[in-house]
């Protein structure tokens, strides 16, 4: 095992979403509607400190909940650079395992190896698998890798494969694999899956807004993240409002970008910006088919975790933004002019590109779009 100890971070309490249990344990549900549950996190009573000394996402131990395991790879600080049409690129593809999911899984295995588990087992269309499986070994700890056969994940699960875990292919999307995931977990086995059913791992996601804000020097305008059931998002979202507590001013809008053969959060969206009702209604509608999408990474129907999804819509209403669709023609012509110039991503990531160019022709201020996960793990994407 490789880690540090070390103290700081946040303490937090684990509620529902719904108002009817909160006593402060970590849950994957409420035990007493099946609500999902988020962290309460304690507000930050001053600029939490940047520590150059420590490793990855510990570098601001502040902003994350109190762990003693500090591990990492040297995960976080990743790049902005410039983009087409003026709008900034956030490059999470340059973390170590080349995904924004590092971030996620540097507090996760903290997390388990605080708590005691023996492992980690994860759901995966296959960047969350690799990472889990990296830091999983970093740790000492065992990982099983769930993936659905729809994901074409072939060239993520080698890596899965070659950092120990112990993948298992099962026939169906991420929704199926999710399934399969949840009849594993407990008995020392600590669920990772990046959703929203372990609430640990998001809050890493929130520095990548205090990095944004380091990085441009200002709050950006718009700020565009591909999302499945939309983590990222969410924690980018808490982040900008501990920033917002700390600073007042405004917060960017932040848009939710899927592909269009797949977008159960888009369709509620449209359905009603402002509804929450309408928004259930229309993510458990069980008669939602889906097709076929070159953005594999995101493709996720919510299927049998619906109202995880309304974290999102929550998140993304909250900021004044929006969630939107490309289709396919429009994430295959992102990915090849990204990669035309020097930026090899995968089309999940390439979509954000996509909605952040929409965006600037309006924007009054920067537009970043968050590029999530490398191209050399999809290496038959067009």
């Amino acid at each position: 095992m490789t880690t540090t100890r070390a103290s700081g971070g946040r303490d937090v309490r684990f509620a529902c979403v719904e108002g009817d249990w909160s006593d402060g344990g970590f849950r994957y549900a409420c035990p007493r509607c099946g609500g999902v549950v988020v962290v309460e996190a304690q507000p930050l009573a001053a600029e939490p400190p940047v520590d150059r000394s420590a490793p990855g996402v510990w570098r601001r131990a502040a902003l994350l909940p109190r762990v003693t395991a500090h591990v990492s790879l040297g995960e976080g600080e990743t790049p902005l650079l410039d983009g087409p049409d003026g709008v900034r690129l956030k490059v999470e593809s340059a973390n170590p395992t080349l995904s924004f999911k590092d971030r996620a899984m540097a507090l996760a295995v903290s997390f388990a190896l605080d708590g005691g588990y023996a492992g980690l087992v994860v759901a995966s269309t296959g960047n969350a698998a690799a990472s889990a499986s990296a830091y999983a070994a970093r740790a000492g700890l065992r990982c099983r890798v769930i993936v659905g056969s729809e994901s074409n994940a072939a060239a993520k699960l080698r890596a899965c494969r070659a950092y120990g875990a112990e993948v298992t292919e099962v026939t169906g999307d991420y929704s199926a694999a999710y399934a399969e995931a949840l009849a594993l977990e407990g008995e020392g086995w600590l669920n990772v899956s990046t959703t929203f059913r372990n609430p640990v791992p998001g809050e890493a996601y929130r520095g990548v807004a205090f990095e944004l804000v380091e990085q441009l020097g200002r709050v950006p305008a718009v700020v565009c993240v591909p999302i499945g059931a939309g983590p990222l998002l969410r924690g980018i979202e808490r982040g900008f409002a501990d920033l917002q507590a700390l600073r007042g001013g405004a917060v960017p809008r932040l848009i939710g970008v899927q592909a269009q053969a797949v977008s159960p959060i888009v369709r509620a969206w449209e359905a009603s910006p402002e509804d929450p009702a309408i928004w259930r209604s229309t993510l458990g509608d069980a008669g939602a088919r889906w097709h076929t999408t070159s953005a594999t990474a995101i493709a996720d129907a919510l299927r049998g975790y619906e109202r995880q999804g309304e974290l999102t819509l929550e998140a993304i209403r909250a900021t004044g933004g929006a969630a939107v669709a490309v289709d396919e023609e429009g994430i295959a012509d992102a990915t090849r002019r990204l990669r035309a110039d020097g930026l090899w991503v995968e089309p999940s990531s390439a979509i954000a590109l996509v909605a952040a160019e929409w965006e600037a022709e309006r924007a009054d201020g920067p537009v970043v779009a968050v590029l999530t996960g490398h191209g050399i793990k999809v290496p038959d994407a067009d």
